[in-house]
């Protein structure tokens, strides 16, 4: 089993031994919530989702094994977006205030990129919660129409 997989495993142990609340609320979406999907030619990302009871979120999304002479679990890429959420029922609106990203592409001594932004995330939001997956129902706009989009989240706590 390789390191990410043991990782990710692990976090789905802790998350059965912790998870109590498969309400849908804001106390239910505290904690960190990952999704890993293998990308094409090679390599995969994973996103990875923390809600603070603070009302802070942030998405992080990082790439490994995408450039050629990488490994599986070489660093690719990132993009941490970081901002304030708020639940009421099954909806969920997020505020970026910052975006930070860095490529390898660029050297891996390339500096971190950071933008001081103004946006929402997952736009028109619904999320539940069931045992140790959150599923976000949301829409995206791949060629400028509206497409209902689901994404799933293991509970990595």
């Amino acid at each position: 089993m390789n390191r990410n997989s043991f990782v990710l495993c692990l976090g789905v142990v802790v998350g059965v031994a912790s998870c109590t609340d498969a309400t849908g609320s804001r106390a239910g979406l505290n904690g960190n919530w990952i999704n890993r999907e293998n990308m094409s030619p090679a390599g995969y990302l994973t996103t990875q989702l923390t809600f603070a009871a603070d009302g802070t979120f942030t998405d992080a999304v990082r790439s490994f094994g995408c450039y050629a002479g990488q490994s599986r679990d070489d660093l690719c890429a990132y993009t941490i977006m970081s901002g304030t959420y708020r639940a009421e029922g099954d909806q969920l609106e997020i505020s970026v205030n910052r975006i930070a990203s860095w490529d390898r592409f660029y050297g891996a001594d390339s500096p971190e990129t950071v933008q001081i932004v103004n946006t929402t995330l997952f736009d028109q939001s619904h999320f539940r919660i069931t045992a140790l997956t959150l599923t976000l129902d949301f829409v995206t706009y791949p060629a400028d129409a509206p497409v209902p989009t689901t994404k799933a989240f293991i509970r990595m706590e």
